[in-house]
């Protein structure tokens, strides 16, 4: 009866799905672009090692500072559905151009491709510390809280049915398609978040004339 809640509960379930689709996929994607970039050197096969460690530190760098603009934003007054599909569309073009990068591994030069690589999955991870804290205004202001926990679940139930259906499929998708898909949840979550604020925006309008 509510779309505000079917729509906050589809960004959820979209972006949560395509967050963890690259939870399982960066560490074979960023191996890979290594490999491209140094494993055919005539330098030692040490020096071509992936440095998850690192990656993973930078990546929760990330994400801190996601969190800390989603808070300096909030201060100036932005409203968080205007900044959450401004997220939304920043993690789709950083997600889609880390799945070109990594669709185009085997025609490209190492070196650009590691590079196009890392930079799509920093700016996702910016995005996904943004995203929490988005969420959880979004959550508030529009499921009940009498029933939010019991609404949240359902909308759990497709988030795992996708990630599940990627992980049993990678093997006919491969990293690249995996990607891909991840690409296009976080495009339709955009759709669905762009169509909250047109909604709430007319909301707002009928009650001034009221």
């Amino acid at each position: 009866e509510d779309p505000r809640i079917m729509l906050v509960g589809s960004v959820q379930s979209l972006f949560e799905a395509a967050m963890y689709i690259f939870v399982l996929q960066w560490p074979p994607a960023i191996s890979s672009a290594i490999s491209h970039a140094f494993g055919s050197s005539s330098l030692s096969s040490s020096s071509s090692a992936t440095p998850f460690g690192t990656v993973f530190s930078c990546f929760m760098a990330c994400c801190l500072l996601g969190s800390t603009l989603f808070g300096q934003l909030v201060k100036m007054g932005v409203a968080t559905e205007t900044f959450a599909t401004v997220m939304l569309s920043v993690a789709t073009l950083a997600m889609g151009g880390a799945a070109a990068a990594v669709g185009s591994s085997s025609s490209s030069s190492g070196a650009p491709l590691l590079w196009a690589l890392v930079t799509g999955f920093f700016f996702f991870e910016g995005c996904v510390g943004m995203y929490f804290p988005s969420i959880g205004t979004l959550r508030s202001k529009y499921v009940p809280d009498s029933h939010r926990s019991v609404i949240m679940n359902l909308f759990g139930i497709p988030l795992n049915v996708l990630v599940v259906s990627v992980f049993l499929s990678i093997k006919r998708l491969g990293v690249s398609g995996a990607l891909s898909i991840s690409t296009g949840a976080l495009g339709v979550a955009a759709c669905c978040m762009m169509a909250l604020r047109a909604l709430v925006g007319k909301e707002e309008k009928e009650k001034k004339k009221k």
